[in-house]
């Protein structure tokens, strides 16, 4: 019913990125002092344009072991 093929090549913004963009842009527009309302409107503007550069998470190669060490094991 729905095909999957065509989502694996569509690179699709992160929805956290994007929240936390629009997080700064409405602290940005309640704030009176210029040089805070500038800094967070510049924190926004990097949230939005990193949104586009997240890899998704199906697009990471799996395999068997995870790639951290552990602490507890030699």
């Amino acid at each position: 019913m729905f095909d999957n093929s065509a989502q694996g090549n569509v690179a699709e913004p992160s929805f956290l990125y994007l929240v936390m963009a629009a997080t700064y842009f409405r602290q940005a527009s309640h704030t009176r002092q210029p040089h805070v309302r500038k800094a967070l409107r510049d924190f926004g503007r990097e949230y939005v344009n990193n949104a586009r550069r997240v890899v998704p998470v199906h697009a990471c190669p799996v395999s068997g072991r995870h790639h951290l060490k552990s602490n507890t094991q030699p």
